[in-house]
């Protein structure tokens, strides 16, 4: 392998290594990895005598043109149509209606949520759909008596199924297709995916609401939890300021009849660990306990203490409801306390719930990391201000009271409408060039219909997911300059090619769905295409009777399909995230349930391209 070769897959282990750790953002990724391509390459190349301009590693024309990627500017534009929609409540009056033939039996509920769910994700951005239907199927299991827990894993798996089935079903379908022309390849048409992607969306519903239940956890949710009698628990952190009423008494009498439970407390550098005796409360402490929602909003009542950033509030006027920090946040890293979210939102943190683990550390130095739930209270006001204004949150309570616009959700419906046909229309023509300018129109439209406005539009665009989709752009061009795309698909190819090209895509998909587990899956999509396409080509090489560009394409769609099949981590995609407090699971509950669906997923996907185009 070449320099520049070495240098292309040190940097690849590093992003993954930086995303599955996530020690940096990602539009801090992106851009870093733009730089390092272009200054690295530059560097190798004043050491090469040979110095050839057409074979840079990335140069600086190649890597401003991928700011302009037509499936850039159409994902960009489907967030904002997505949004409108949201803003509206089109899609919560479409769901209710569709959700009451279920009459509340659980397989029915199950059933009908999923095929809604599964049907607007066909057209629209999966995490809209399920930020619109959450609030809705929490209502409904409240209503019904059944566990949330049975409802929010299969509202995101069958999100993320409705996305295989259409070329706009998910920006990861884009970025593949945009990949295949880049490689040579005709772009996707809008329902080339449908054949395979609709059967095997169908048996997934079919099978999540006959057996997943059984796989499930039977478990309040976090909103549930607040008014039952097993509560979840926890971690809040209490300051002794000089005139705390709690100086010079001991802990244990402190405490004593507070329901929280003392963690530790820390004076100066030191902690000290229970069991306590005779220490005494200094000025300067601070403590952190343990315990349920209410009993730490009782607390600044019952010792007369300011929790966190010392913002005192109200509770006859305040409410609770939790934040759960998005993938890709721009808080990631920073600590709790320089979140400053009281000041920018006029909401104070109570407390913060990571899995299910003890925080060993003050509460306040914690580093956020990605699924981290932050128990905050504020006004209605102040939620209304986080749900406009804030992309680096969840808010996952009260998002019912979120639709602002119920009057213009007739327009927002029609322009989605006028969009899905202008998208068929050219898929039918083979323009696809025109793809970005229907995506924009419909996008101009919802904000010249008023659904959304133009403030609101901008920050509705996931900027740094568009970025770090630029940073990998530039980091598969890199792949293809450099040679490492023609490495790991002869790799690839020598694996699996003894047992035929059935076998090679099969390894294929099961590689895809590995990694997409454990990164983005636009990034899957758009690294591993190209490479799959090379290994295609290959192989057709080895084999005179088959056609190299029609096992070219079988290859891209099992990418594109697997890529989006991540269901057995909760970080795998921010829609599995979205859910996982809601749904008061754990990590292990999506390896329960998320195991069985990605095998069921991975067989539909090898069976179902190798039969549609022709392998077996």
């Amino acid at each position: 392998m070449t320099p520049e070769g070495i240098f292309v897959v040190v940097l690849t282990v590093a992003v993954l290594i930086l995303l599955f750790t996530e020690k940096a953002t990602l539009d801090l990724l992106g851009f870093g990895i733009m730089i390092l391509l272009v200054l690295g390459g530059q560097v190798m190349d004043l050491f090469r005598p040979d110095f050839d301009p057409d074979t840079q590693l990335l140069g600086a024309k190649e890597a401003l043109a991928a700011f302009g990627t037509p499936a850039l500017l159409t994902i960009a534009a489907l967030f904002v149509v997505s949004e409108g929609l949201s803003r509206t409540g089109a899609l919560e009056v479409l769901a209710r209606l569709a959700l009451r033939a279920a009459r509340g039996r659980p397989r029915r509920l199950v059933l009908g949520l999923c095929l809604i769910a599964g049907g607007l994700s066909t057209v629209l951005n999966d995490t809209a759909v399920v930020l619109v239907l959450l609030p809705v199927a929490m209502d409904l299991a409240r209503r019904s008596g059944i566990s949330p827990s049975y409802l929010m894993i299969p509202l995101c798996y069958s999100a993320l199924l409705g996305g295989m089935c259409t070329l706009v079903g998910t920006s990861t379908n884009l970025l593949v297709s945009d990949a295949a022309v880049r490689a040579g390849l005709a772009p996707m048409g809008m329902f080339e995916m449908s054949s395979v992607g609709v059967p095997l969306m169908l048996a997934g519903i079919l099978f999540m609401a006959v057996f997943l239940r059984k796989l499930l956890p039977d478990r309040p949710s976090l909103t549930a939890m607040l008014g039952s009698s097993q509560l979840r628990e926890y971690v809040t952190e209490l300051s002794i300021g000089p005139s705390s009423p709690l100086i010079g008494r001991t802990f244990q009498e402190a405490f004593d009849k507070v329901r929280a439970q003392v963690v530790f407390f820390a004076r100066g550098e030191s902690m000290h660990w229970p069991p306590f005796y005779d220490e005494i409360i200094q000025p300067g402490d601070v403590v952190m306990l343990r315990g349920t929602a209410d009993t730490i909003l009782g607390l600044q009542e019952e010792l007369g203490l300011r929790l966190f950033n010392e913002d005192r509030f109200d509770p006859r006027t305040m409410q609770l409801f939790e934040l759960a920090v998005a993938p890709g946040s721009t808080m990631l890293g920073r600590r709790i306390k320089d979140l400053n979210l009281f000041r920018d939102y006029g909401v104070a943190t109570v407390a913060v719930l990571r899995g299910s683990h003890h925080i060993r550390e003050k509460a306040s130095e914690l580093p956020l990391q990605t699924g981290d739930l932050l128990l905050v209270v504020g006004d209605s006001a102040a939620q209304d201000r986080v749900r406009r204004a804030s992309s680096d949150f969840y808010m996952l309570t009260g998002v019912d009271k979120g639709i602002f616009l119920r009057g213009l959700a007739s327009r927002a419906f029609w322009i989605t409408v006028a969009m899905v046909a202008g998208f068929s229309l050219i898929s039918i023509t083979g323009r696809t060039e025109l793809l970005p300018f229907v995506a924009i129109c419909s996008a101009l439209g919802m904000i010249g219909a008023g659904c959304i406005t133009a403030r609101r539009a901008y920050r509705a665009i996931e900027w740094p997911v568009l970025i770090f989709i630029i940073g990998t752009l530039g980091l598969s061009m890199a792949m293809r300059n450099s040679g490492v795309a023609n490495v790991a698909a002869s790799s690839l190819v020598g694996a699996l090619d003894g047992y035929g090209p059935f076998f090679v895509l099969a390894g294929l998909s099961a590689f895809c769905m590995v990694l997409t587990a454990i990164m983005s899956n636009n990034a899957v999509g758009v690294l591993v295409t190209p490479i799959a396409i090379l290994a295609a080509r290959e192989i057709a090489a080895l084999h005179p009777e088959l056609d190299g560009e029609h096992l070219a394409r079988a290859f891209m769609l099992t990418v594109a399909f697997s890529a989006s099949a991540s269901f057995a981590t909760y970080w795998g995609h921010q829609v599995n995230l979205m859910v996982y407090g809601p749904g008061g699971y754990k990590p292990a509950d999506y390896l329960r349930a998320g195991l069985p669906m990605s095998l069921l997923a991975w067989a539909g996907i090898v069976f179902g391209v190798s039969w549609t185009m022709g392998l077996i």
